[in-house]
């Protein structure tokens, strides 16, 4: 006589079940329209979010939006506003260039230490009232990068270990569809020498590679570095580990960026920053 199922194992069951029908749909959504909602809630089936957006990076490049699941409102403060500026100072636009590995990452785990404190996260993040991100990286060319941001609004439950441990376990499945259907149907960025043959419309992102050298023109080299330090959110004590300086060392260094700059606040830091992109 065979033994009653545990709870345990019922539960995982009935989750492999669910995932396996969400496997089914997407792969019958690939390179068609509509795949976000499928994907949204594919993952849904599993870990609750409220939402799903995908972007590609090349290098400083301003990233191109793929899709998402968001309304017209909200996309326009989450994705219009980002892509204004504001995602050179964004932690996952940073992964991406310091080539994180392929896979889940949560956005807590790779923000400096005082993002929620810093000046991007409340002229901009805030307004996206967004409370927790998983991004799924994976490789869409050779220098593109594609992340699927899974997200849950400020006013929703935090993720949990299980949740966690769960994505974990989708990981491989997810960053091979996502890469599989954004590799079909994804824009392309321009031809560094020329205008792009598959979609003339995208704008060249030269501007914004240049943005930091315009913006710190009167700042030295070090001073450069610890504006894009100070802007992304980290602490005085974070900059001073990142480049191997002492904090007193740093505080000097701001107050001379302060000067050269003409400003007393990281807002007025912050809003120099966007006007040099503009």
């Amino acid at each position: 006589m065979r033994s009653a199922k545990t709870p345990k194992t019922s539960r995982s069951n009935l989750l492999l079940g669910q995932w396996s029908r969400g496997m089914g749909e997407l792969i019958d959504a690939r390179g068609r329209s509509g795949f976000d909602q499928v994907l949204w809630q594919a993952v849904r089936r599993l870990v609750d979010f409220d939402f799903v957006m995908t972007f590609a990076y090349r290098g400083h490049d301003r990233p191109l939006a793929l899709g998402d699941t968001l309304d017209a409102p909200r996309r326009r403060v989450i994705v219009s506003d980002y892509l204004n500026g504001p995602y050179l100072l964004d932690p996952f636009f940073q992964a991406t260039l310091d080539q994180v590995r392929s896979g889940a990452h949560r956005l807590a785990a790779l923000a400096p230490d005082r993002f929620r404190q810093s000046e991007y996260c409340r002229a901009h993040y805030a307004r996206t009232r967004i409370g927790e991100e998983v991004g799924f990286f994976f490789a869409l060319a050779e220098d593109v990068v594609g992340v699927t941001s899974f997200a849950r609004w400020a006013d929703s439950p935090p993720l949990s270990r299980a949740d966690l441990q769960l994505l974990r376990l989708i990981e491989p499945a997810l960053q091979a569809i996502c890469q599989c259907h954004w590799s079909q149907v994804g824009p392309s960025f321009a031809p560094k020498n020329g205008p792009s043959p598959r979609s003339a419309a995208v704008p060249r992102s030269a501007p914004f590679a240049r943005a930091f050298e315009r913006f710190g023109k009167p700042l030295s080299a070090r001073e450069r570095q610890i504006v894009t330090l100070v802007l992304q959110g980290h602490s005085t004590e974070s900059i001073a580990r990142h480049l191997d300086i002492s904090p007193g060392t740093v505080k000097i260094h701001r107050k001379n960026i302060y000067r050269k700059l003409a400003i007393s606040t990281q807002a007025e830091l912050f809003a120099a920053f966007l006007g040099a992109i503009a």
